[in-house]
C-alpha cells in the first residue's frame, strides 16, 4: 500500500507543479498583452463621459415623463 501512496503523491506533486507553471506562464502572457493596450486620450474620455451623462439624463427625463403620464391616465381610469 505504501507504493501506491508514493505514486499518488508523485502524481499530485506533478499536477501541482504543472498548475503552478501554467499559472506563472499565464501571468507572464497577461503582462505582455497588457503592454500592448493603447488608452484613449484624456480629452476623448472626458467627451465620452459627458455624452453618456447627457443621454442618460435625457432618457431618464423621458421615462419619468412617461411614468407621470401613465400614472395620471391610470388614476383617471380607476376613478
Amino acid at each position: 500500500m505504501k507504493a501506491k501512496e508514493i505514486v499518488k503523491d508523485k502524481i499530485i506533486k506533478e499536477k501541482e507543479g504543472n498548475l503552478i507553471s501554467k499559472g506563472v506562464k499565464f501571468l507572464e502572457e497577461v503582462k505582455i498583452e497588457a503592454k500592448k493596450i493603447t488608452w484613449p486620450p484624456k480629452k476623448q474620455v472626458i467627451l465620452s463621459v459627458l455624452m453618456i451623462m447627457f443621454f442618460s439624463i435625457i432618457i431618464g427625463a423621458y421615462l419619468g415623463l412617461l411614468d407621470i403620464i401613465y400614472n395620471a391616465l391610470i388614476s383617471f381610469l380607476v376613478r
